[in-house]
This record gives structure tokens, sequence and C-alpha cells, in this order.
């Protein structure tokens, strides 16, 4: 994981997408569905309207700084005293987020396949892997996700292909049962996650090989509208499929594979939904440890950045045992406090430095 490591442009879109598909495209339909109800879709389409404007941002300082990661250049626009009262809360935002993500897989697994096992040793496992996989460095990462992020696509088109005879699309109305309240605050729900995670992207960039590749920028913006046509597509197969139960499941995509039943050949393939959901949340996790190693090492310049993966981990692991008492607080804190966290402690520092670069001549 040093600076001399380096990835393909078309490595970077893989990783980005992998970032922000690999765990939303298993966990944002439960929460979207239940706020928004029928309208979660316009919620999803709304809020990836917004986050063009967050990736707009990071890709605007990228091309002013392709060398510099956010931390990096802020130090040069807003100075370093400035830079750390941004970054030491921001880098326990991110200590707090990743703790979320590990806390939300294990209770998936506590609550619904393996309710004997203790929680404390999901978490542990899928850290420990992730923080290897940290260790290994960028390039291995780019070269593992490219695979696994197909594999969870195809496993989430085959659940809802192979539930195509449940599909009933007279559960999709009324589109705005209620009004357009609930759909905005699903809009504000999806503004913290899995949007602003765009934001921290900005720290894995600067590893990108400098090829004279113009539509780079392009396919990310690409990308980040497939995110948002494929999240929309997952709760609209979900609300068909399963109606108005679809309002209190926080794992709709669980309970469509669960009443796949093909002759007696192919049935209860929810345990193929497990093993996506441990794979994508595999990727999310990783790539926010691989985050936080770099936004601690270069906030305090500390040279050997390998040496704090695993202590970074560990904090992680006790943050995830200790924040939360049940899924219930869990689920409020996403509800409420992620969005709010998210928009103060990483989109503003992200839109000062922006304004500040505006004013600065572009470095030679």
């Amino acid at each position: 994981m040093n600076k001399v490591e380096s990835i393909g442009n078309w490595q970077m879109i893989i990783l980005f997408q992998a970032f922000i598909t690999g765990s939303s495209i298993l966990n944002i339909q439960g929460p979207m569905i239940g706020t928004a109800q029928n309208g979660a879709w316009i919620s999803i389409l709304l809020i990836n309207a917004v986050a063009f404007i967050i990736l707009g941002l990071v890709l605007y300082l990228y091309e002013k700084y392709p060398n510099r990661s956010f931390i990096q250049y802020s130090n040069d626009l807003i100075g370093k005293p400035l830079t750390l009262i941004f970054g030491i809360p921001l880098a326990l935002l991110l200590f707090h987020f990743t703790a979320n993500m590990t806390y939300g897989m294990g209770q998936f697994f506590t609550t619904s396949m393996m309710r004997s096992t203790p929680l404390y040793v999901f978490h542990f496992l899928i850290l420990m892997v992730a923080g290897l996989t940290v260790r290994a460095g960028i390039e291995v990462m780019a070269r593992m996700f490219n695979g696994l992020l197909y594999f969870v696509i195809f496993i989430i088109l085959l659940i809802f292909l192979l539930n195509i005879t449940h599909y009933h699309p007279e559960f999709l109305l009324p589109v705005l049962p209620t009004g357009w309240k609930p759909v905005l605050h699903g809009a504000y729900i999806g503004f913290g996650f899995p949007y602003m995670d765009i934001m921290y992207f900005a720290m894995i960039l600067p590893f990108m090989k400098k090829e004279k590749d113009k539509p780079f920028k392009r396919w990310m913006y690409v990308g980040l509208l497939f995110n948002g046509l494929v999240l929309a597509f997952t709760i609209i197969a979900s609300i068909m499929i399963l109606g108005p139960i679809a309002l209190n499941e926080k794992f709709p995509i669980y309970q469509a594979a669960r009443i796949i039943e093909i002759g007696e050949i192919i049935q209860r393939v929810e345990s193929i939904f497990g093993m996506a959901l441990i794979i994508g949340s595999y990727m999310k996790i990783t790539m926010m440890l691989f985050i936080i190693n770099e936004v601690v090492t270069q906030l305090f310049k500390l040279s050997d950045k390998r040496a704090f993966v695993f202590p970074n981990t560990l904090l992680v692991y006790l943050f995830s045992l200790t924040m939360y008492n049940n899924e219930v607080e869990l689920g409020e804190s996403g509800a409420i406090m992620e969005t709010i966290l998210a928009f103060f402690l990483a989109f503003v520092p992200l839109l000062i430095v922006t304004l500040r670069s505006l004013f600065k001549k572009k470095p030679s």
C-alpha cells in the first residue's frame, strides 16, 4: 500500500462501482421502502441526481490536483490547522460508518441465518479478512473486486429473474400514497448512505495511473447513473414481489429469495443471497478501511502505512461491538444521524475546499 502502487482507469471505475453499489444494492431497499413506501424508487433517483453534484466536485478537485488526495490538497488550499480541524472529525466519521456497516452485516446473520452464533464472531471474521486485503494493497483489491462485483450483480439479477412468476405490478400503486414527504425523507436517508460515500472516494483516486484517457470522467458519471438505475430496479422488483410486506422487511431481497420455488429443483436459495451480502459488505468495508488508513496516515504524516492497518481495524471492531445495543438503534442512527453527520463533517469540508480552489491558481 505504498504510493508507488497504481491501478488502471477501468480498474478505478470498477472500484468506484463496487464502492457505491457493492453493499447498497443489498442494504438500501429495506430502509428506503420502509420510509418512502411505493415512492422509494423515486427517492433513489432524486438523490442519485444530487449525487452527480458530489461526484462533479470530487472529479473537479482530482483533475486540478491529480497526484493528491483530499487530505493532501486540503493542506495546500486551507492550511494544515484547518485540515486537522476538518480531518479528525472526518476520520471519526469514517470509523463510525464502517462500524455501522459491520454491525449491519452481523445483525443480518444473527437474525436471519445463524441465530445462535455470537455477533462478535461475524464482526471479527469480516474485519480480519478486510484488514488483510487492505495490507495486500490497492492493486490486489482492484483485481479481486473486478470479478466479485460482477458476481454480486449476477446473483441479485438471478434472484429477480427466478421470481418472474411472482411479480404483481399492481403492488406499485399508488406511487405516492401519502404524498411527497416520505419520498423526500427517503432521499434524505440516501444522501448519507450510499451517495455521500462518493466524497470518501477522493482518497483513492490518486492511485490511478495517469493515462491520457479522456472518457474516464464520463465513465464515472455513467457508473453513478448505472448505480441509481440498478437500485431503483431492485426496489421496484422487491415491491412487485412482496407487496405491503416489503414495508417491514430490512432485506426484501432475502425474502424474495426465500419464496423462489421452481418445481422441486430450485427453491429456498436465500443462502446464495447470504453469499452475495457477505461479498458486497466485504468489498465496501475493505475500501472503507483503506480510506480510513489513508486519512489517518496522511493527516498525521505517518510514513509506514501498513503498520496502522490493523490498529485501525481493531478500532472499527471495538466500535461495532459497543455503539449499539440492538438493531433498532442502528436503524435510528441510519435514518436520522448518518445524513446529518455526513453533511456537516464531509460535504461541507468538500464544498469549502472546492470553493477555495477556485481562487487559487492551479499548481504547475
